[in-house]
């Protein structure tokens, strides 16, 4: 089930940190980015309500159903979905546009969303596990 409060908590906590971590990678994503391009900011908050929803209905359920997993559980699972969203994204991408997505934007990227996913979910788990969200 999606809960509202945890989407919104996850939204401040995951805008922050990706644009800061876009903004401060910018240098590596300009082969694929034109300078002249504008960030349409609707779509990067449907990205970010995508993965929060994903965490909620694939990473908090899955971790809940076994109360003897260890505590950094929700951070494997989620650096799993950010590994399959991320993955399938950048691999995509190098197939449609090979020229622009190299094997350095793959890897980088799929790390990234990995790490972000991973930390997410654990976030998530905890402040739904105290606050019994």
């Amino acid at each position: 089930m999606i809960n509202i409060i945890l989407t919104l908590i996850g939204l401040s906590i995951i805008i922050p940190i990706d644009a800061t971590y876009l903004f401060l990678n910018k240098n590596f994503y300009t082969k694929i980015i034109d300078q002249n391009e504008k960030i349409n900011w609707i779509y990067a908050i449907g990205t970010w309500l995508l993965i929060i929803i994903s965490i909620q209905l694939l990473v908090l359920p899955q971790v809940a159903k076994d109360l003897t997993q260890v505590s950094y559980t929700p951070f494997i699972n989620g650096l799993f979905l950010g590994l399959a969203m991320y993955g399938v994204y950048n691999l995509t991408s190098a197939t449609l546009y090979p020229s622009k997505w190299d094997y350095k934007i793959i890897i980088g990227d799929t790390l990234w969303g990995m790490i972000l996913t991973g930390t997410l979910s654990y976030i998530l788990y905890k402040i739904k596990t105290i606050n019994k969200y």
